[in-house]
């Protein structure tokens, strides 16, 4: 009999369209602000683990949330974030003025 009711409640469009959310709320979002030059904010990411390929595990990517040019780099996983920090200023930004935001997960 539960089996039933539970089909029954699953089939019903009146019971599906109004029952009551069990979620709880949700914050409010905070968009970034428009963007106006190229690498005032960029995004850090992290591919990891991947199978082993010439002593590396991961993949650094670097991206300019403005233009979307993306950069990748081969590390190893156990980085720190000293070491993240110098790769990207070695690679990426040498020639690029410094970022007014980072975001990361």
């Amino acid at each position: 009999m539960l089996e039933d009711i539970k089909q029954y409640i699953a089939g019903c469009e009146r019971y599906q369209v109004n029952k009551p959310n069990q979620q709880p709320k949700k914050n409010c979002l905070h968009p970034n602000k428009m963007l106006q030059d190229p690498w005032e904010v960029i995004s850090i990411d992290l591919i990891e683990p991947l199978p082993k390929s010439a002593g590396y595990d991961s993949i650094l990517v670097i991206v300019d949330q403005f233009s979307k040019i993306a950069h990748y780099m081969t590390i190893n996983m156990n980085i720190s974030a000293q070491g993240v920090a110098k790769i990207s200023q070695d690679q990426v930004f040498k020639d690029i003025e410094v970022h007014q935001k980072v975001i990361s997960d």
